[in-house]
C-alpha cells in the first residue's frame, strides 16, 4: 500500500524490511529522497532472512532467484562482488513414479511432453517454477537455466541489498510496530508519530497460501546428485548439488510441501532421502510459513 501527502515525496517512510521494502528505500533514496525503514522484528529480510545454527545458515525453504528478474537487476545494480549463481537444471530433477522433469534420456517421453501431451511434467514444471501459481516466464526459465541458486543464498542476497542501505546511511529502526497511517505519517504502538510525506506499507504478503519447509545440511548425500525430487506439491531440493560452491561435503536440503505439516514432509525424507536422520548436521524447521505474496513471487514483485 502507498500513501502520498506531497507531491516532492521528499520524506519516504518505509515500512517493513522485507525484500520489498529494502528494494522500495533503494529506489527511493537514488531518487534524491530522504527514506527511513521502519521494521516491527528486531531482524531485518523477512521471509528471505537465515538463521545461524551449528556455522550453517539455515533459510526458510527453498528459493530460486529469476534471472534478470527485478531482484537480479537490482543485486546487480548494488554493486560488490558478483554472487556466484548456478542454475536449477530440470533433467536433473526427478518426479516419484514418472521421471526425470526433463526426460533426456527418453525420446518418446521427451516428444510426449513437448507436445503438451504430459500433464503430469506439465504441473510438476508449474510446482517447481512458482509453487503453482502457474508464472510463464519462471516456467520458461526453469528450461533455459533461467532459474538460479546463489553460492551466498537468499539470505546473501538480502545481506548485499542492506549493505548498499548501511553505505547510503539509511536509517533502519527496527521493534517498531506501526499501528496505523495517519495524515503526515504513522502512528506506532507506543503512541509516537513519524512524520512522512509518503509512506510506503511494504509489510509482506497477504496470501493464505502457506507451506511447511525443513532446511537441513546433512554430512550425506543421499540425493545422489539429483538437484530434486518431487512428489504432488511436496519437493526436496539439493541446493549443494545445484551450486557446488555451497558446500563441497554432504548436502543442503531445503524442502518444502503444500500437502501437510513437518512431520509429513520428514516421511517424504524418509522415503526419498534414505539415511538422513542419522546424518544430520544442523536442521531448521517451519510447520507454516507464507511462501507466496498476492499472486507473485518475491523476486519478482519489488
Amino acid at each position: 500500500m502507498f500513501v502520498s501527502y506531497s507531491p516532492s515525496m521528499h520524506r519516504v517512510l518505509v515500512v517493513g524490511s522485507g525484500i520489498q521494502g529494502l528494494s522500495k528505500a533503494i529506489k527511493h533514496h537514488l531518487l534524491g529522497h530522504q527514506v527511513v525503514i521502519l521494521e516491527k522484528r528486531e531482524q531485518i529480510g523477512g521471509r528471505g532472512s537465515g538463521d545461524s545454527i551449528q556455522g550453517f545458515s539455515l533459510e526458510n525453504g527453498p528459493h530460486f532467484l529469476l534471472k534478470n528478474g527485478p531482484l537480479y537487476k537490482l543485486i546487480k545494480k548494488v554493486g560488490g562482488i558478483k554472487p556466484m549463481y548456478r542454475p536449477l537444471l530440470p533433467q536433473k530433477i526427478q518426479i516419484a513414479g514418472v521421471g526425470k522433469l526433463l526426460p533426456m534420456d527418453s525420446p518418446s517421453a521427451l516428444l510426449q511432453y513437448k507436445k503438451g501431451l504430459d500433464k503430469l511434467r506439465e504441473d510438476a514444471a508449474i510446482f517447481v517454477s512458482s509453487w503453482g501459481l502457474d508464472l510463464p516466464l519462471r516456467k520458461k526459465a526453469l528450461f533455459k537455466q533461467g532459474l538460479l541458486v546463489p553460492r551466498t543464498g537468499w539470505s546473501g542476497l538480502i545481506g548485499r541489498i542492506a549493505s548498499a542501505i548501511d553505505e547510503a546511511g539509511i536509517p533502519i529502526q527496527t521493534n517498531c510496530v506501526v499501528e496505523e497511517v495517519i495524515e503526515g505519517g504513522v502512528r506506532l504502538r507506543d503512541g509516537r508519530k513519524v512524520e512522512a510525506d509518503s509512506v510506503f506499507m511494504c509489510t509482506g504478503p497477504i496470501s493464505e497460501r502457506k507451506a511447511s519447509t525443513i532446511d537441513l545440511v546433512l554430512s550425506s548425500k543421499p540425493l545422489l546428485g539429483l538437484h530434486g525430487v518431487i512428489e504432488n506439491e511436496t519437493a526436496i531440493f539439493d541446493l549443494a548439488a545445484i551450486n557446488n560452491a555451497r558446500m563441497q561435503e554432504g548436502s543442503h536440503l531445503s524442502c518444502i510441501s503444500f500437502n501437510g505439516g513437518v512431520s509429513h514432509l520428514e516421511n517424504f525424507l524418509d522415503k526419498r532421502a534414505a539415511g538422513w536422520r542419522d546424518h544430520i548436521l544442523a536442521i531448521k524447521r517451519n510447520e507454516a510459513i507464507t511462501i507466496t505474496d498476492n499472486g507473485g513471487l518475491s523476486d519478482a514483485r519489488i
